[in-house]
């Protein structure tokens, strides 16, 4: 079950899924597996995509009930990476995204 209030606001602002994906910190692909709602969203995922779009998570968030109950079945274990760790990790994606940028304007010189 497809994420349409999450494509809605997305597009509304002009992304693309590359786009908000790398500003989360994650692949197109794995982006666009959740919005389609074949993986589930998690809450701290929740948290950075309603960060970039600007809004609150209670305008994009649709649960995902179908998703968990194959979680379940599947008895999968997921755990927690503190939040200052993914901080850190996000802040390190946009500094490593500026060289990039810095990178490919000197090989343009």
């Amino acid at each position: 079950m497809s994420k349409t209030k999450l494509i809605q606001a997305r597009l509304s602002k002009g992304f693309s899924q590359e786009e908000l994906a790398d500003l989360i910190g994650m692949s197109q692909s794995n982006y666009s597996r959740r919005e389609s709602g074949r993986t589930s969203i998690t809450e701290l995922e929740w948290k950075k995509i309603a960060k970039e779009l600007g809004v609150n998570k209670e305008v994009i968030f649709e649960p995902d009930e179908q998703n968990k109950e194959k979680r379940d079945e599947i008895n999968m274990v997921y755990f927690n990476i503190p939040d200052f760790v993914m901080e850190h990790i996000e802040l390190l994606k946009k500094e490593n995204k500026k060289l990039k940028e810095q990178l490919k304007k000197l090989k343009n010189l």
